[in-house]
């Protein structure tokens, strides 16, 4: 997201001066390029497919659509976004010495990421505020989050994610210099304004959210240690071993947040200040770039654990992706002593539109008794137009809700 002012003096005519061989380089060395490649992909596929996941079982599965799993949701959208488009204009920043990206991805690249990063953060701090006025505050309903209220702030973090990252369209402009014997592109900021502007930034990014991780982890680990103290006056050990589990989860979110966030934001202060200091720069210029990448690089990996961290470590999410149907032409599961498989050909249309004729015998049935038993104990359709199983070994019953979904419950 950074990107290098530059002081000069427009006014000056360059034409006829050639560009210091010693600084020209155009591309990075190949190995160089392999290495870096093969740094970022990895992250971006599994970021891309992990956030991906996360949005998917939520849309999928009513009973995950509490308020804290649609703020994971709406941040593993963002992150989805960034991981999307971010990793891929910072290489072509990173490779060439030239800014490649032309005078729309010199407005869009530090606006399109910096919107995406400060809506994902905004979705962790009220994510950590919801768990904090649900379980430190749980009496307090006027405080706490419903499903209503949560899509009212999902949506008030992607105005302000949009709105906060304004001043990097306006406030950058691209800009071309030149040289007798060379054409130099390049992004660049207003001095006047952006210096200012990233220490507002990172303290979005990377404070805000970290405060409000530990004074709400902080508050549920106090509620927590006062409620193990009335258990084990009961010998209720559960409690313990539940509050060791919290606790450990609420280390390793804070500590990766500290390791991954923080290197951005020494990166932005060594860079506030130098940049009216072109000698001092000069001298740092090695361990900058290290700095600069890799600062980069961590932010990325961020929002490529993120959905780890905070979905899939949930049971609640778990369970749902071990029954959330994704290529329903291929998935074949067990369940106990039943067998969970694809319907035979359900990826083609005449062996759904059989199944949904089965399904309305079923559903048509106002008496259990009436349905006929090769339908109750061999075929049962669940989900139908979206997710079509067989489920074989058990009886079930029939049970119509109002929407005309198939629903099944077992019975002995």
């Amino acid at each position: 997201m950074c990107c290098d002012g530059d002081d000069d003096d427009d006014k000056i005519d360059f034409s006829n001066i050639d560009f210091p061989e010693s600084r020209l380089w155009i591309i990075i060395p190949s190995w160089e390029i392999i290495v870096k490649v093969s740094t970022f992909v990895p992250i971006i596929l599994f970021g891309l497919a992990f956030n991906l996941i996360i949005i998917i079982l939520v849309a999928k599965n009513k009973s995950l659509r509490t308020p804290t799993n649609l703020l994971i949701a709406n941040m593993a959208s963002a992150d989805f976004l960034t991981l999307l488009i971010g990793p891929i204009l910072f290489m072509i920043h990173d490779f060439y010495q030239n800014y490649e990206l032309g005078a729309v991805g010199c407005r869009l690249e530090g606006f399109l990421e910096g919107a995406f990063l400060v809506t994902a953060v905004l979705n962790l701090s009220a994510i950590s505020y919801d768990r904090l006025s649900s379980i430190v505050l749980p009496m307090y309903s006027k405080f706490k989050l419903n499903v209503k209220r949560t899509k009212i702030v999902m949506a008030i973090t992607w105005m302000i994610g949009f709105s906060f990252a304004i001043p990097l369209a306006v406030f950058r402009k691209y800009k071309q210099r030149i040289w007798k014997n060379f054409v130099e592109k390049y992004c660049k900021e207003n001095q006047n304004v952006l210096p200012e502007y990233w220490y507002v930034l990172i303290s979005v990014l990377v404070w805000l959210p970290l405060c409000s991780m530990v004074i709400s982890y902080t508050a549920i680990f106090i509620k927590l240690a006062r409620y193990e103290k009335r258990s084990l006056k009961k010998e209720n050990l559960k409690s313990v071993s539940y509050k060791k589990k919290v606790t450990r989860t609420m280390f390793i979110v804070v500590i990766v947040f500290i390791i991954l966030r923080i290197p951005f934001t020494v990166l932005v202060i060594i860079r506030g200040k130098n940049l009216n200091n072109p000698t001092k720069a000069a001298k740092i210029d090695g361990y900058f770039e290290i700095l600069w990448y890799t600062s980069h690089y961590l932010i990325f990996l961020n929002c490529a654990v993120n959905p780890l961290i905070y979905g899939l470590n949930n049971d609640n999410f778990k369970k749902a992706f071990e029954h959330t149907t994704f290529f329903p032409c291929f998935k074949r599961k067990k369940a106990g002593k039943s067998t969970i498989k694809t319907v035979p050909g359900f990826c083609c249309w005449s062996s759904k539109k059989k199944a949904n004729l089965q399904l309305r015998k079923v559903r048509d049935s106002e008496d259990l008794q009436q349905t006929p038993k090769s339908i109750v104990r061999t075929t049962v359709v669940l989900q139908f137009e979206t997710n079509v199983s067989v489920i074989e070994g058990h009886q079930f019953r029939y049970r119509r809700d109002e929407n005309y979904t198939a629903q099944f419950n077992e019975f002995i």
